[in-house]
């Protein structure tokens, strides 16, 4: 199971259709308030990772990653945006970068690499480094919440 968290309706429908062709369930939400309103609900089931826009009326998707990061310390969460820069007090909150405007490979390469980190463990290998467009960010100092051995700051 992912959620993704996107207020611009297509591409939330496009990111929800490439995780289910990938064989994966979704929730989808147009906005963080929907988001944290669900995950303090009783209907709140554990994703793999939240897939979250960052420039969304209301709260925003860091400030969403920050409060419920206290609610469910653990929770990995993929950034999609078209910002050009990741505010660095939010960065350390998510494991992987998605810029955007992305491809249908971009997204599926980034689903495949946090799914391997769900199953494997942090401590795996499994190419995160490489999967997303953290580089485009310029996110040299960027360490893995999750302190996945070959995403720190001292790996490749």
């Amino acid at each position: 199971m992912f959620h993704v968290v996107e207020d611009t309706e297509c591409i939330r429908n496009l990111v929800e259709v490439i995780i289910q062709r990938h064989g994966f369930e979704t929730m989808s939400f147009s906005c963080s308030e929907e988001y944290i309103d669900f995950v303090n609900s009783p209907g709140y089931s554990r994703p793999v990772a939240v897939f979250t826009d960052v420039s969304m009326p209301g709260k925003n998707g860091y400030e969403m990653m920050s409060i419920v990061s206290r609610l469910k310390s653990g929770l990995k969460f993929v950034v999609m945006t078209g910002e050009p820069g990741i505010r660095s007090e939010y960065m350390n909150l998510a494991c992987m970068y998605l810029g955007k405007p992305f491809t249908l490979a971009n997204v599926a390469e980034v689903l495949s690499s946090i799914f391997r980190c769900h199953a494997f463990s942090p401590e795996e290998e499994n190419g995160c480094c490489d999967s997303d467009s953290r580089k485009i960010f310029k996110l040299d100092n960027w360490s893995c919440p999750h302190r996945c051995s070959d995403c720190s700051s001292d790996g490749p």
